[in-house]
């Protein structure tokens, strides 16, 4: 066992590093791996809930291994949570998931917090030749969050697919930086981020594809959509594309704007509610993301999540 965690740890640079980067490297202690053995098929998920609690630490830093080996398929679902912390707090957590030759890996994310507390995530992905990597996000009541996203394609035939949903009030920041590396011929991306901001909330989404060289017969997909639901609520967004191939199919698109008025005023006809008219709208808007996950209580605890917070806005 120590021998695959040290042949895997740290075996590739970060795709992008920051100071937290370094930080976690230096500091962290602690961390869990996760070894999917060769043509192992998991039919139940692992749970894996983080609790974040009140004591004298301030700040946490765990280092995550994943590593799926050829034919291998898992399912984690992974929760975030706090617990009666009142001073800030910040978790930074850094992982590595390493998929070999035609595994699959669906991967699920629940990110809640308070006002005190904060969290940086990077992740940093690395798919071998038909190898699935599915990642979905949901970010909410929290002072600070940012994901940093990295999947590399590192072999062909492989396929990443990232989506996330995000609601953001009240002065908090959710920030979703994503980079899709195509390194090798015949893959495919697509992402698919929305945001919902309210009173002076703040969400970013700051998306790269980078396309090498070698990356010929590409398929790529990027889009993020916002909604704004007050004139104090700010949304960030920056798609973009980095091409060095001839033979490729890449796009990319945004969207920010309010509630549809003319939805509104259809739904309200009809003898709904102007509240309960917005709620079903914003409800529709999150539903493609959250169809996403796959296990249904996962995306049915998310979806309660996403209606509490809509209650409260």
């Amino acid at each position: 066992l120590g021998l695959i965690v040290s042949g895997y740890l740290l075996k590739e640079q970060p795709q992008t590093i920051d100071g937290l980067v370094h930080l976690n490297t230096a500091f962290a202690r602690d961390g869990i791996f996760i070894f999917g053995d060769k043509n192992v098929v998991l039919e139940k998920p692992l749970h894996l809930i983080f609790i974040n609690a009140a004591a004298a630490t301030t700040v946490v830093n765990h280092h995550h291994l994943f590593v799926l080996q050829g034919g291998s398929q898992l399912q984690i679902l992974e929760s975030h949570v706090c617990l009666g912390i009142q001073n800030p707090f910040l978790a930074n957590t850094y992982k590595e998931i390493y998929i070999q030759e035609n595994a699959n890996l669906q991967h699920s994310i629940l990110q809640q917090g308070n006002s005190f507390y904060h969290e940086v995530n990077h992740l940093n992905a690395y798919l071998q030749k038909d190898a699935t990597y599915t990642v979905n996000t949901y970010s909410s009541k929290s002072e600070l969050i940012r994901n940093n996203t990295n999947v590399a394609l590192c072999g062909t035939n492989g396929s990443a697919h990232l989506n996330g949903l995000f609601i953001t009030r009240d002065k908090q920041v959710i920030d979703n930086h994503t980079l899709v590396d195509h390194r090798v011929p015949n893959c495919e991306s697509n992402e698919l981020y929305k945001g919902i901001a309210a009173e002076k909330g703040t969400g970013v989404f700051n998306g790269k594809i980078m396309v090498q060289r070698d990356a010929q017969k590409t398929n790529a997909y990027q889009s993020s959509k916002n909604i704004l639901l007050s004139d104090d609520a700010s949304i960030y967004t920056k798609p973009q594309l980095e091409i060095y191939a001839d033979d490729v199919k890449c796009s990319h698109g945004t969207s920010t704007g309010k509630v549809s008025e003319e939805a509104l005023f259809y739904l309200q006809s009809r003898g709904i509610g102007v509240q309960a008219a917005r709620k079903l709208l914003l409800e529709a808007f999150a539903g493609d993301v959250l169809e996403q996950i796959k296990h249904e209580g996962f995306r049915e605890k998310i979806h309660a999540i996403f209606n509490e917070e809509l209650h409260a806005l």
